[in-house]
C-alpha cells in the first residue's frame, strides 16, 4: 500500500505540500525510531517535494507542524532554527495524536511557486 496523495501541489503562484512524514510510503509504517531521525527524515521530504514543485526551503510562507507529545517542543525548535537558518517561515505548532503508532511528527508547508513563464 503506498500514500494515495501526492507530496505536493501547485496553484495560484504556490506549493501545497501534503503531511510529511517519516513513513514507508511501500508499507506506510514509520521508517525511524528517534525524534531527531524523524524530523530529518521528514524535513528531507520537505526538501524534496519543494525541489520537485520548482521550489525551495527559502520559498516557503507557512509550516504547520504536528507533535505526538509536547516533550519533543523543544527538540523540534533546534531543528527547526537549523533548517530554516536564514528566512523562518511563519509557523503553527500542534500537539496531536498522529495516525500511525510511533510517529512523532508531521508536517505541511505552504511555499511560493516558480514563476511561470508566458
Amino acid at each position: 500500500m503506498s500514500a494515495p496523495f501526492p507530496a505536493a501541489r501547485t496553484g495560484g503562484g504556490l506549493v501545497f505540500t501534503s503531511g510529511l512524514a517519516a513513513i514507508d510510503p511501500a508499507t506506510m509504517t514509520v521508517a525511524a525510531t528517534t525524534f531527531d531521525e524523524q524530523a530529518d527524515a521528514v524535513l528531507t521530504q520537505l526538501d524534496a517535494a519543494l525541489t520537485a514543485a520548482g521550489s525551495t526551503r527559502d520559498r516557503v510562507l507557512k509550516l504547520d507542524c504536528y507533535l505526538s507529545d509536547r516533550q519533543w517542543f523543544g527538540a523540534w525548535n533546534a531543528a527547526f532554527a537549523k533548517f530554516f537558518e536564514s528566512a523562518a517561515p511563519a509557523r503553527t505548532t500542534t500537539i496531536t495524536t498522529l495516525p500511525i503508532e510511533g510517529l512523532l511528527i508531521e508536517v505541511q508547508a505552504i511555499a511560493i511557486a516558480p514563476i511561470q513563464e508566458t
